[in-house]
């Protein structure tokens, strides 16, 4: 067995003060509340020392599924988490705000992958749905939606297929509108028309679903279809 890691040099202290400085470490520590389970992996929000949050995420394994998929794409197969950290550099090349990846980790196992993990820095907002569930103003709901819809168009225009593209993986944050949960986000070949419909349907009927009206899909679809 193989392990990598990688620590951000300004985060080796904070991270050793926390006990997260070590590949082991980071798949075995009980800090933290648990946001996120799953059998294959889970995530959970740690307060450091000196009181910033951070998010760990691991992946206990993966999963034979993933492995051909990326065998079939001809696509190095890698675990959710690194290939999120993939992603968040794409993001963050577009200019899109995402969670920061402080330290990420993996370990193969007869130079497959097998299990990862990661360390990011909590982006600042809340999820679109629970903006659109409080009393917010219409203007202000519009330049919300356009502005999340320009964002998709983004990633769309730069040929990134995006599988959970969901309104509470939105973050609104003032004027902004980052993203985070992109571990099935990838960079494909494929026309764009063969997977964005569907991948934008799902995200409007769980829009109207999470309080969302029809105003808010069409200045989101307008902003995605005029960007």
């Amino acid at each position: 067995m193989s392990i990598e890691l990688y620590i951000k040099d300004e985060w080796k202290g904070p991270l050793a003060a926390a006990e997260l400085d070590t590949f082991e470490a980071m798949m075995e520590s009980p800090a933290g509340r648990c946001v996120s389970w799953h059998t294959r992996g889970q995530t959970y929000r740690i307060e450091l020392p000196d009181g910033e949050v951070v998010f760990l995420k691991r992946d206990a394994y993966t999963s034979i599924k993933d492995i051909f998929t990326d065998l079939l794409h001809l696509r190095r197969p890698q675990p959710p988490c690194v290939n999120e950290v993939c992603a968040l550099r794409l993001v963050a090349e577009l200019g899109i705000a995402a969670p920061e990846v402080i330290a990420w980790g993996r370990r193969c196992r007869a130079g497959m992958p097998w299990q990862a993990a990661m360390v990011m820095r909590e982006l600042p907002g809340a999820p679109m749905y629970e903006f659109l569930s409080a009393d917010t103003p219409a203007d202000r709901r519009r330049d919300v939606m356009r502005t999340a819809g320009e964002v998709a168009a983004k990633l769309y225009r730069a040929g990134l297929a995006w599988p959970d593209i969901a309104p509470k993986h939105f973050i609104v944050n003032g004027d902004a509108v980052g993203i985070l949960d992109l571990a099935r986000m990838r960079r494909t070949r494929r026309p764009v028309k063969w997977f964005m419909p569907k991948q934008v349907r799902r995200f409007c009927d769980r829009l109207g679903n999470r309080g969302g009206s029809e105003d808010d899909i069409k200045t989101f679809l307008d902003a995605l279809n005029k960007y």
